[in-house]
């Protein structure tokens, strides 16, 4: 499809010629913010000479000046032109056809104006359009004189709006005479750039409408997909905590009960043995202090006999009729004392089994001791799970906040990016550790979550020091 030529003129004074020098030349601070300094080596000129612009002006006004033309300080000593591809058709050229189409309009003003005459036809590929600008001074060629007005006068204008889009169309592209608009003759060639730039960015901005409309469809689609996986996650992490509780819950009444039942079965133990031992207790007491009696009372009358014994006096010529009634008084006596051996040793054994019922009743003891223990430890394991239960109530609450957030995303108002809703699940993350009082450290999934975590911990440290300043203030 063909595309219109696009042509802007403007006359400058020997004054002006540096400025515009400054400009195609990138030279100072640049101001205009569609340029890309990234780019500008790629700019390139068809006048190869080693002064500016603005020296090659001044010494061709001095050579006509000797020739004869008449030049005063406000006389028109250069025109500058802008040649523009539209973007359009320049995206679809090649960076040879570019230069092909600019040095055809740059031949053709040679061809015009005489290539002497022609200052500079510089290529600018750093901007959003590419486009060339090309100076030439206005010299009449049949008597070589600068003559801006007969040269650039309106008849001259329209002829250049004519042959040159033919000139470009015999060079093989599909150029054709602009609109001819009257207003275009009247813009300056900045004015000119603007209203190039603004129709681009025009064309870039309806893009962009379409490209967010298109964004806006998928992200509200997306929302509504994310919302069912949240609602669902949230059932879900719902039903499992439930589950977890009643696990637990059972799992511990199972054993609370089996420790209960242990503790009394071992005081039950406890109790028999202890009634056992006090029986054996007493039963050895008593045949101890019986078996004491008759140790005393074997005692005292063998020492009696043996006494008598002494008394008597007795030899070897002792009457062999008092010996046997003698000998059977001693034998009785010895008998009697071997009785009272065997007694001595049932006491002993009784109190060695004393001893070890003494042993046992007070490893009876520890044991019981060790059951309490347990039974302590059961009773802080009791009020850990009340902990629990209450901090996954809490987590449930969170639960549903997040879903009432996220209930509230599908108005476009409201909606947030990925980055934002990381900094807010950071930022509940620290609620929740500050609320449950836990030191353990937070693990963050990125940057975005650890951000919005140290904006919680921000905000509490201000609460605290505005707290303690009202403190302060109060004692004052």
């Amino acid at each position: 499809m063909a595309f219109e030529f696009a042509w802007n003129a403007q006359k400058n004074q020997m004054s002006d010629v540096k400025g515009k020098e400054r400009e195609q030349e990138r030279e100072g601070k640049i101001k205009n913010e569609r340029i890309d300094p990234t780019r500008t080596h790629l700019n390139y000129d068809f006048v190869k000479s080693n002064v500016g612009l603005y020296e090659r002006t001044k010494e061709r006004r001095d050579e006509l000046k000797k020739e004869g033309s008449r030049v005063q300080k406000n006389s028109v000593v250069l025109y500058s032109n802008i040649i523009t591809i539209p973007k359009e058709e320049a995206d679809k050229m090649t960076d040879k056809e570019h230069e092909k189409y600019f040095k055809s309009c740059y031949e053709y003003f040679c061809d015009r104006y005489g290539k002497e005459n022609v200052m500079s036809a510089k290529v600018h590929l750093d901007e959003t359009t590419p486009h060339m600008h090309l100076h030439f001074m206005p010299v009449n060629k049949e008597n070589g004189k600068l003559q801006a007005r007969t040269v650039m006068g309106p008849r001259a204008l329209r002829e250049i709006h004519d042959q040159l889009p033919r000139y470009l169309q015999q060079r093989g592209f599909d150029v054709v005479r602009a609109s001819g608009e009257k207003t275009m003759e009247k813009l300056n060639i900045h004015e000119y750039k603007v209203r190039e730039d603004m129709k681009q960015e025009v064309l870039a901005l309806k893009q962009q409408v379409d490209d967010l409309d298109l964004e806006y469809s998928i992200t509200r689609a997306g929302v509504r997909t994310e919302k069912m996986k949240a609602t669902e996650e949230v059932s879900k992490v719902k039903k499992q905590s439930d589950e977890q509780i009643v696990t637990v819950r059972k799992e511990t009444d199972r054993k609370i009960a089996m420790i209960q039942e242990e503790v009394s079965k071992f005081e039950y133990d406890i109790n028999l043995h202890r009634e056992h031992l006090i029986l054996d207790t007493d039963d050895v007491k008593t045949q101890l202090e019986s078996t004491k009696r008759d140790l005393d009372h074997y005692g005292k009358q063998l020492q009696e006999r043996i006494d008598s014994l002494k008394e008597l006096n007795f030899d070897e010529r002792i009457d062999l009729d008092l010996k046997p009634n003698l000998l059977k008084k001693v034998t009785m006596a010895s008998e009697t004392f071997e009785e009272l051996k065997k007694r001595a040793e049932s006491a002993e054994k009784m109190q060695r089994a004393l001893r070890a019922s003494e042993k046992e009743n007070k490893s009876l003891k520890e044991s019981n001791q060790s059951k309490d223990k347990e039974l302590n430890e059961l009773r802080g394991l009791r009020v850990e799970n009340r902990k629990l239960q209450r901090e996954v109530e809490f987590f449930k609450q969170i639960v549903e906040k997040i879903k009432a957030f996220m209930t509230q995303l599908v108005k476009p108002e409201l909606r947030l990016s990925p980055k934002q809703m990381d900094q807010v699940i950071g930022y509940a993350k620290f609620q929740a550790k500050d609320r449950l009082g836990r030191n353990q450290d937070v693990d963050f999934q990125n940057e975005f979550e650890k951000k919005g975590f140290d904006k919680a911990k921000g905000d509490l440290e201000e609460q605290r020091k505005e707290l303690r300043k009202d403190l302060l203030d109060m004692e004052r």
